[in-house]
């Protein structure tokens, strides 16, 4: 009988174990997936910002930041952070209006597309370290500017 009852206990606690696992787990899934589509939107925002005056909503993106920093690992969480500094570094020129040209875009794009592959990757890695690596974004960049639409001027 005693054999018996350490058996269900063992079961038990194993069982436990395995949920918590995969719960943690579907947890950071769906937190690093929240980075990644609002990560895709603040980066849209930021360019309808730039050439419509379109305001910039941080809530949804902030409320990402604060799950992956709940649930992520050390790497995934950097690699959030180091998405985070992109935007900041490149915010105010867009939100503002000042920035000057589409080159201006495409290195402040360039460094938000490579801060978000970074975290791809990093989250892929956590998730199963057998995942290759990617190289590419999964979003396909907004194109270039019609040529019937005014370009901007920079501010005066």
């Amino acid at each position: 009988m005693a054999a018996a009852l350490v058996g269900v206990l063992a079961g038990s606690l194993l069982t436990s174990r395995a949920e918590r696992m995969h719960w943690s787990r579907d947890k950071q899934i769906e937190a690093c997936a929240a980075i990644v589509a609002e990560s895709t939107r603040i980066q849209l925002a930021l360019r309808r910002a730039w050439h419509d005056g379109d305001p910039v909503d941080w809530v949804p993106w902030n409320v990402a930041l604060g799950t992956i920093w709940l649930v992520g690992s050390p790497a995934v969480v950097a690699a959030a952070a180091t998405m985070d500094e992109a935007f900041w570094d490149h915010s105010d020129q867009f939100i503002q209006q000042t920035a000057t040209s589409e080159a201006a875009w495409g290195l402040a794009r360039d460094r938000m597309e490579a801060a978000r592959l970074h975290f791809i990757n990093a989250a892929r890695t956590h998730v199963d370290p057998r995942h290759v690596r990617l190289t590419q974004v999964p979003v396909s960049r907004p194109p270039a500017d019609p040529p019937d639409r005014p370009q901007r001027r920079p501010a005066a």
